[in-house]
């Protein structure tokens, strides 16, 4: 018998496991998520309709709230990640009006202080609602454009929800390069952030320009704070890098055995 059910390896390279005891949302719905159709989490429950009979509405999955607690060995798990667990439209109280996810999911995640717990949403102006996080938990914003990173730093400043806080910009679809009015590294260092993931789309593929990239990378190297990444952004910066758009130094670093070079993808240092 499986004891942990949707508690599974994840293959996302900051990750150990993947802890989906919710799936779905409806931040495309709701103007608020612009990859749309090709979001992954939705192809995946089309795929698989007996593990998501609702598909990708909006649902929880009992089941697997203690799944966590099985898992011995220390790890990294990202929460809910096939859906956006602080979407407006989740109900946070039943009918009596007590009963709310976090006080289902805290206690689990609190019994298990070797485990870190990652969760991302597009909709930061709830996470107040949950705030604070447990010390084990690292809290990020997805963005997908510049006018969503300023959002979410606004957000994660205005309310200090968790020890480590972070912003995934993955996919990177869209990024305003004239846009001098809100320097990048200067508000990433005030509002304290804790690390920045950076990514491309995949499935199609869809790779953001070099130059957005490195202004990114550039603010938060300003800034100090710590940046991955994603894998999926290897051939832009192999082929940049060839055509001497980049330095090395910027988006590599060298491997553990001393020879040869490695994509840049630090974790931040739980505070």
């Amino acid at each position: 018998m499986n004891r942990t059910p949707r508690l599974s390896k994840s293959g996302i390279e900051y990750l150990d496991y993947v802890w989906n005891f919710y799936s779905g949302c409806h931040n495309w719905e709701n103007g608020i998520c612009s990859v749309g159709k090709d979001c992954w989490a939705k192809k995946i429950t089309q795929r698989f309709p007996s593990h998501y009979p609702n598909g990708f509405e909006p649902t929880f999955y009992p089941e697997a709230f203690l799944s966590p607690l099985h898992l011995k060995k220390p790890s990294v798990i990202g929460c809910a990640f096939m859906g956006d667990l602080f979407g407006d439209w989740v109900n946070y109280t039943d009918e009596n009006g007590t009963v709310t996810p976090k006080n289902i999911v805290y206690p689990i995640i609190e019994r298990c202080p070797q485990h870190t717990f990652l969760f991302l949403t597009k909709c930061p102006w709830n996470l107040a609602k949950w705030s604070p996080f447990p010390d084990n938990c690292w809290v990020g914003v997805s963005a997908t454009n510049k006018g969503m990173v300023i959002n979410a730093v606004n957000h994660l400043l205005n309310h200090r929800i968790a020890k480590t806080q972070f912003i995934s910009i993955e996919p990177l679809l869209e990024w305003n390069l004239r846009d001098k009015s809100y320097p990048l590294a200067s508000s990433i260092s005030k509002k304290d952030l804790d690390w920045v993931i950076i990514g491309a789309q995949t499935k199609p593929t869809v790779y953001p320009k070099i130059e957005w990239v490195q202004e990114i990378v550039e603010a938060a190297d300003k800034a100090g704070v710590k940046v991955f990444l994603k894998d999926n952004l290897r051939p832009l910066l192999v082929d940049s890098l060839a055509k001497k758009l980049i330095d090395r130094q910027q988006f590599f670093v060298a491997n553990d055995e001393g020879y040869g070079w490695k994509l840049r993808q630090e974790m931040p240092k739980e505070r």
